[in-house]
């Protein structure tokens, strides 16, 4: 299964590398599955844009609230009357704006996960950047948590640049220090996220 050979390729990798700490962590903690997104791609994104710069216990709550809101979401357009209810679930003018961008976009409306998973990284990465909201962080995220892939490790995630710092310096910590770990970097960022105990991470 990909999750156990990650884990025995990574560790193999650390302990190459002599990233003692590192090869540690990854031993202690044992083999972690990318745990894949069961929602629709249109929620999935809108998830993604609820947790921007909110810590986990709030993103959650409002999550919540939004989701009620999307399931009962009966409007073509966007309009006065969805906007206060997306106002009183928590969300913030700017994230409004982004959200209704995600789900009355027809192109997305169209698209499935088949279609996603059959798209190069550079089609996928256009398909998403163009959509107001959406950035780079968010992009790799839905890469990992709702396609699956294996071999993403993003750099702009300020959980990993800390667990990072824990083990490593700050000089090294790029996008050509973790190619040393493709083709399962996704699988380091679980490992590096759960140096901060961050458990349960999922998108």
């Amino acid at each position: 299964m990909e999750h156990i050979q990650a884990h025995k390729a990574l560790y193999k990798k650390a302990r190459e590398l002599g990233y003692k700490s590192l090869a540690s962590h990854i031993k202690k903690t044992g083999p972690l599955k990318i745990t894949v997104s069961k929602m629709d791609f249109i929620p999935h994104l809108v998830k993604i844009i609820v947790g921007q710069q909110l810590s986990v216990q709030s993103a959650a709550a409002i999550w919540k609230r939004t989701e009620i809101i999307l399931k009962n979401n009966k409007y073509k357009k966007p309009n006065q009357n969805l906007d206060i209810k997306f106002k009183n679930a928590g969300l913030s003018r700017q994230k409004i704006s982004y959200i209704n961008g995600i789900i009355f976009n027809q192109d997305l409306k169209k698209t499935t996960r088949r279609k996603l998973k059959s798209l190069s990284s550079e089609e996928y990465f256009n398909l998403l950047i163009s959509i107001k909201g959406i950035g780079p962080w968010s992009i790799e995220m839905s890469r990992i948590f709702f396609i699956g892939d294996p071999d993403i490790f993003s750099i702009l995630d300020l959980g990993l640049k800390n667990a990072h710092l824990k083990l490593f310096s700050l000089k090294n910590y790029n996008q050509d220090f973790y190619y040393q770990f493709s083709p399962y970097r996704s699988y380091m960022c679980l490992f590096l996220w759960r140096v901060l105990e961050d458990e349960n991470v999922t998108i």
